[in-house]
């Protein structure tokens, strides 16, 4: 195993993995092995020292270095990581795979690095500071290095870059993809009553992922009706097939070709997923997306689909002043408001359900949480919330039970 100082030079052969040290722990640690000398002062090194360890104390690494310089291993974005998970691995390069084994052995040598290690070496050059040195916080190198086999096959089985690590993500304003930390967990065992609506999605999804024809998809209907929460479910339950969604915001639909660009050469299938679609008149969003929908210069990636809800049929906002419009050829503009949602291939329609069919869902959440409630005061206590609501839906429905199961663990009365 090289030793610490061996790092200097080390760092400088790494090649495909060279990005690695541009993360702030592992600049930090680069720092403070080239400023320990006789010469300088351990002051820096001090200050060093606290901006590298900063990044390991969190829920996620809990102090441990080991585990930290593994996940920059598994989820960095290089030349041979986009090979290995497009199954392409043996088609590689002998050269780049050996730079690749390089990267990966030193990159591997850092990991088992022991924080007490690192202090006897401050200690050889700084002996008169030794109380200071006792003082810094330490870390540990527990987690098992991985080998070079487990990199390539995690590759082929989960992507590269944080798109192997998350599932859900966001694009923001600043045109960068940013992860989903919490991502709804629903499955679509959860989604009562719906069964028709989402294996219509779900078979399309399913096509999706295989590489055979599919179409965008435009889920329409009344709120609370498990639009949104369709796609998070199939989602859950296919993440491991390839699956990601990113959820852009209407106001950056003009940034679309931006994000198609950035993930059109992932080895991965990206729903995009637009929430609650609506468009005011003239909204310069609406050309960005029928420009996608309707087929531009830029074609839309094979590994991309457009998932959008609505609680709006034509998805744009119409008035009765713009029905009355003074344009020559009016019924074409009003033809061309209104058919943006026949670009989806496959619209469905999610309907807020009848009382039978709202109570039913009451009913079958209750029994999943196994609430000992009789059906008597389950349906007269949800038909009165949903009154009190104004409406029913499977929202609603989810939102009674909440109520009671809490109330029933307090033991108060329902």
């Amino acid at each position: 195993m090289p030793q610490i100082e061996d790092f200097k030079t080390l760092f400088n052969t790494l090649t495909l993995y060279k990005s690695i040290l541009n993360d702030v722990t592992v600049q930090n640690f680069n720092k403070i092995i080239n400023l320990i000398s006789y010469e300088n002062e351990i002051g820096d090194i001090v200050k060093l020292w606290s901006d590298m360890i900063s990044p390991l104390y969190n829920l996620e690494y809990e102090g441990d270095f080991s585990k930290y310089i593994n996940d920059l291993i598994l989820f960095d974005k290089n030349y041979f990581t986009l090979q290995c998970a497009s199954k392409k691995f043996d088609s590689i390069n002998e050269n780049i795979k050996n730079a690749a084994k390089n990267d990966i052995e030193i990159l591997i040598s850092l990991s088992k690095i022991q924080c007490q290690d690192l202090k006897d070496l401050l200690y050889k050059y700084y002996p008169y500071d030794k109380d200071m040195i006792d003082s810094l916080a330490c870390f540990d190198s527990i987690a098992a290095p991985l080998s070079f086999d487990e990199i390539v096959d995690y590759h082929k089985n989960n992507g590269v870059g944080i798109f192997a690590k998350y599932k859900a993500f966001k694009y923001t304003s600043n045109k960068e993809i940013k992860p989903v930390l919490n991502c709804d967990n629903v499955r679509l065992c959860d989604l009562k009553r719906y069964e028709r609506e989402q294996n219509i999605v779900l078979e399309n999804t399913l096509g999706f992922i295989k590489g055979k024809p599919y179409n965008n998809v435009l889920l329409y209907g009344d709120r609370g009706t498990g639009k949104s929460s369709t796609v998070k479910a199939i989602l859950n339950e296919h993440y491991k097939d390839g699956l990601r969604v990113i959820q852009i915001y209407k106001e950056n639909l003009i940034h679309l070709d931006d994000l198609m660009q950035k993930i059109s050469t992932i080895p991965l299938k990206f729903i995009i997923f637009i929430d609650d679609l609506t468009f005011n008149e003239n909204d310069d969003n609406f050309g960005a997306l029928k420009a996608v929908l309707e087929g531009s210069l830029a074609k839309q990636p094979d590994n991309m689909a457009l998932y959008a809800t609505t609680n709006r049929r034509h998805l744009v906002k119409e008035s009765f002043k713009a029905r009355e419009g003074d344009e020559i050829h009016l019924a074409d503009t009003i033809d061309e408001t209104i058919s943006l949602s026949d670009r989806f291939g496959i619209t469905v329609t999610y309907s807020v359900p009848n009382k039978d069919k709202f109570l039913e869902i009451v009913r079958e959440i209750k029994n999943d949480r196994n609430l000992t409630i009789d059906d008597e005061t389950l349906f007269k206590g949800a038909e009165s919330f949903a009154l009190s609501k104004g409406n029913r839906s499977p929202r609603l429905a989810k939102q009674y039970i909440d109520y009671i199961q809490s109330r029933l663990e307090l033991n108060l009365e329902i």
